[in-house]
């Protein structure tokens, strides 16, 4: 017989005992009992009970679980056959590791109580795990489950993390190879990075608020940090636990600085490995993927200084070439430009010169004929061919004799000089029409 069928055997002959004292009547026996004192006999026959005078477990099925605002939970515990109520502590309750569900088949560690008001009576837990599976088993993903619905593990919330860092932060325990580790291959990479610890428990209770509170503290702006690296070294299931607990988890999603992890080793899985921007096989690795090697980044950089030294030769002595042929080019435009230039001036010239000529020529022409007319119409030509011009002593012409007097003096200009003569006689003739001059 197992020992769980053992202990039952054991309730049903208690049961009976305590049947046949209750239906006997001893001589010393009372005729009657009060309630409290009925009440006062189940205590005592459960108290020296060997199974249920002590703490017991019972395994079935959770149903009806309630919490109060105080942080007490109520829950019934079932089997096929029948159910008992049970309680379970604020104290017993926040120690739990994972959450409680209806249908969940758990063993519960607790002993039986009465509750002396109303008569009823309850397991006050004082353990509880599940039936089937580790609780922190359960508790991984039942976590894991809850964030994974919210989105907490999605690609598209990752950030990028810095390819040149200047700060770092770890958050780690203080102690143990990891942290020498870690900050060995940091300053073999790149001792020009600044390193900032931020000691924390790394295992065991009240290490995931630790570990929480540091990311939240290391993400203020005074400590001007570029990324963040979170890890531990290798260790069990139950050592790595604190990494997969909520607030964790949720700092790292929340973290405005991108950040890395580094738990374990290469099988270890942590839910902070599910949140992370990137996560690292081991916290060595987590350093030196988050790291930028400094002689790689000089080789690099001097590389594609003299990358660019030979494409800048390439482009300046492609645009010297150029400019040699565009001024080649320049030059024979403008010679083949000033040639052009030069005969069209010619003929341009050509053509000026020809029209001056032929204006030339008709102001020649024109000149003469009104040379003509004014040699036609010049006194000095008149008087060449024998006429003489009389003028009065005051000057004027005298175009008529009433203009003279007898006595009077006047001058007669000839063609090759004057003559003063004196008027002996004015005689009028008869008048003449007068020509008309052009």
């Amino acid at each position: 017989m197992s020992p769980r069928k053992a202990k039952i055997g054991s309730v049903s002959q208690q049961q009976l005992d305590f049947s046949a004292l209750l239906g006997g009547h001893p001589a010393n026996e009372k005729s009657s009992y009060s309630v409290s004192e009925i009440t006062t006999l189940l205590e005592e026959a459960i108290g020296e009970h060997p199974v249920l005078g002590h703490a017991v477990v019972i395994q079935g099925e959770i149903s009806n679980v309630k919490r109060s605002s105080r942080g007490h939970v109520y829950y019934t515990l079932k089997d096929e056959g029948a159910s008992i109520n049970g309680i379970l502590w604020a104290s017993t309750a926040n120690r739990l590791t994972f959450d409680l569900q209806d249908g969940l088949e758990v063993y519960l560690t607790g002993r039986l109580e009465i509750y002396r008001p109303s008569g009823s009576y309850s397991i006050v837990g004082s353990k509880m795990e599940p039936v089937g599976v580790g609780a922190l088993q359960l508790a991984f993903q039942q976590i894991k489950a809850r964030l994974e619905a919210e989105g907490l593990f999605m690609e598209e919330y990752k950030q990028e993390i810095p390819e040149f860092p200047q700060r770092i932060g770890i958050v780690t325990s203080s102690t143990g190879a990891v942290i020498h580790d870690m900050l060995r291959v940091i300053r073999r990479k790149n001792p020009m990075v600044d390193v900032l610890l931020h000691p924390v428990k790394v295992q065991g209770e009240g290490a995931a608020q630790e570990i929480a509170a540091a990311i939240r503290e290391l993400n203020h702006p005074h400590y001007q940090l570029d990324t963040l690296i979170v890890g531990r070294g290798g260790g069990s299931f139950e050592d790595l636990f604190c990494f997969s607990e909520e607030p964790v988890v949720r700092a790292i999603f929340e973290s405005q600085i991108p950040v890395v992890t580094g738990i374990g080793h290469e099988p270890d899985y942590a839910l902070a490995d599910a949140a992370a921007d990137y996560s690292a096989s081991t916290p060595t690795a987590a350093a030196d993927w988050a790291v930028p090697d400094l002689q790689a980044i000089i080789e690099n950089q001097s590389n594609m200084a003299r990358e660019l030294m030979e494409s800048m030769a390439e482009v300046i002595l492609y645009h010297e070439q150029t400019l040699d042929l565009n001024a080649t080019r320049m030059v024979e435009l403008h010679q083949s430009y000033l040639v052009s230039c030069g005969h069209q001036l010619v003929q341009k010239k050509e053509r000026l010169l020809s029209r001056f000529d032929l204006l030339f020529q008709k102001k020649e022409q024109g000149l003469a004929e009104s040379v003509s007319v004014l040699n036609a119409y010049n006194p000095l030509t008149t008087l060449a061919r024998g006429y003489g011009v009389a003028s009065t002593a005051q000057g004027q012409v005298v175009r008529s004799v009433q203009q003279l007097k007898a006595g009077e003096n006047f001058e007669l200009r000839l063609a090759d000089g004057t003559v003063s003569a004196l008027v002996k006689q004015v005689q009028a003739l008869e008048t003449l029409p007068s020509p008309k001059l052009p």
